[in-house]
């Protein structure tokens, strides 16, 4: 009998473990679920993969959101699992074993159901699955970038991405001033335009380097069914090698690529995305790191956007001095949540994204001024954001820009002969790099690169996706097309 009994209480006990364990995993699938929501909003299955570190590169872009997220995500859930198991144990600990029941089972298998199925929606998992079975795909409208007329003398090209950065800022009624008046000011001489729009489920940085550069929107390599599980695409040794973008088109026409920014480079696959893709010099945190970091001027993100200006005016300046057209690309960082406020930029605003963003443009602005100065001549300038502002519950201005029906990123052109005219009102990002290599005089076949036609130049757009009605734009732009992203992140066929 007693022997039994033991038997009994080992089996209890190892029930009793295994629905602890199973508690736990649905807190923390709660937890992270909540986590992504509130830091990052409502994102994509492929923002997520592309940006997670091991995955999408290896640096972790904000180090400070890591602890936070171990602590909410794994170490709070474990303690409560702790507790409660605590308080189970003092009230159960003077019965008699022979009275002990069995713990039921249903209840933390169905919480940890419940709880996963939360997760992965949040995650956009349910979406992925069934564009994984789609058959669906762009491959019709995408056309890699051919050119077929050069310009007499090469221009070079100035492309500054600004950190979420789009018109709704610079309306007075909803943030109580403009906060593009620096920028607007800088650029009063340029060409601009109001219609940029985000792509269709497109929302962070290196979808809008792709999609400006490459001009097809960032989906992981899952999306090329076949592809190594073990690699996941972006933590390959190769970006979208199949992609002919901006910098490859450039350098073939000998060009240099240029590429500045604050943050870390291998976050998310960028360094890997630059060095395939034509650019042959990449400053990020880990040089800034090696030239002595200056910590009033950096933030959990990396260096400041004063001093990347600062560093920039030595580059352009070098890179005009060699016998060679340029193209120097860069992305500002203090307008990334959290806002980077910095010695210089007095934080005089109720909400601290609302001096950011003044610092950041009045840095742009000098540094504008100091290019138009020294380089205006023969260069061509594109400031543009990269996505537009992120709307989590984490981030500032949640409930402004809800009160915008139309949000735009922000696009201004210089061309050094004021020849930029827009042929059409209406885009998204996926024209730019055609937009910008037709800036820059070189003619491309039909005006087409990516699923992009130029925003420039007389271009007929029958047969091309903004040619597309607008009910029929968005499906075809988001269908998964997995037989052009096997190509896109394979590099072949096979």
């Amino acid at each position: 009998m007693a022997r039994n009994q033991q038997r009994t209480v080992k089996h209890t006990a190892g029930r009793a473990l295994l629905a602890r364990g199973l508690v736990w995993l649905a807190l923390v699938s709660v937890a992270i679920a909540g986590w992504i929501r509130y830091r990052f909003g409502n994102v994509s299955f492929d923002a997520i993969i592309t940006n997670i570190p091991g995955v999408g590169g290896k640096g972790a872009g904000n180090a400070d959101l890591v602890p936070e997220a171990v602590l909410l995500c794994l170490v709070i859930p474990f303690l409560l699992v702790a507790v409660g198991s605590l308080v189970l144990h003092l009230v159960r600990r003077n019965r008699p074993s022979h009275q002990i029941r069995r713990p039921r089972m249903i209840v933390p298998v169905g919480a940890f159901v419940a709880a996963l199925v939360v997760l992965l929606a949040v995650a956009g998992v349910p979406q992925q699955a069934t564009a994984l079975l789609s058959r669906e795909s762009f491959a019709q409208y995408y056309s890699e970038p051919t050119v077929v007329s050069t310009p007499k003398k090469p221009l070079n090209l100035v492309t500054i991405y600004l950190e979420s950065m789009e018109n709704s800022f610079s309306d007075e009624d909803v943030f109580g001033e403009n906060l593009l008046a620096d920028l607007d000011e800088a650029t009063e001489d340029f060409a601009r335009y109001d219609g940029l729009h985000e792509y269709p489920e497109g929302g962070w940085t290196m979808a809008g380097l792709v999609s400006t550069q490459c001009g097809i929107p960032l989906k992981s390599s899952l999306m090329g069914l076949g592809a190594d599980p073990n690699n996941v695409g972006e933590s390959a040794s190769q970006y979208l090698p199949g992609a002919v973008c901006l910098g490859d088109v450039l350098s073939e026409q000998g060009y240099s690529n240029t590429w500045m920014g604050g943050a870390d480079t291998e976050f998310a696959g960028k360094d890997t995305y630059l060095r395939d893709h034509g650019y042959s010099e990449i400053q990020g945190l880990k040089k800034w790191t090696e030239e002595g970091l200056d910590p009033d001027n950096t933030s959990p993100w990396g260096l400041s956007d004063h001093a990347l200006y600062e560093n920039a005016r030595d580059t352009v300046d070098e890179l005009a001095a060699k016998d060679e057209p340029f193209h120097l690309s860069m992305i500002t960082l203090d307008t990334h949540e959290p806002a980077g406020l910095f010695p210089g930029c007095a934080p005089g605003d109720p909400i601290a994204m609302s001096s950011a963003i003044k610092c950041s443009m009045k840095d742009t602005k000098d540094f504008v001024e100091y290019l138009l100065d020294k380089h205006g001549d023969d260069t061509v300038i594109v400031i543009m954001g990269d996505h537009l502002k992120g709307t989590s519950g984490a981030s500032d201005f949640k409930s402004e820009m809800e009160q915008f029906d139309e949000r735009t990123i922000v696009l201004r052109v210089w061309h050094p002969d004021g020849t930029a005219e827009f042929n059409r009102e209406d885009s998204d990002q996926f024209s730019m790099a055609a937009t910008s290599l037709e800036l820059l005089g070189f003619g491309l076949e039909g005006g087409r690169a990516g699923l992009g036609v130029s925003l420039v130049g007389e271009h007929d757009l029958t047969g091309t996706a903004p040619g597309l009605p607008a009910d029929e734009y968005e499906p075809v732009v988001t269908a998964r097309s997995a037989d052009l992203y096997r190509y896109l992140w394979r590099g072949s066929h096979e």
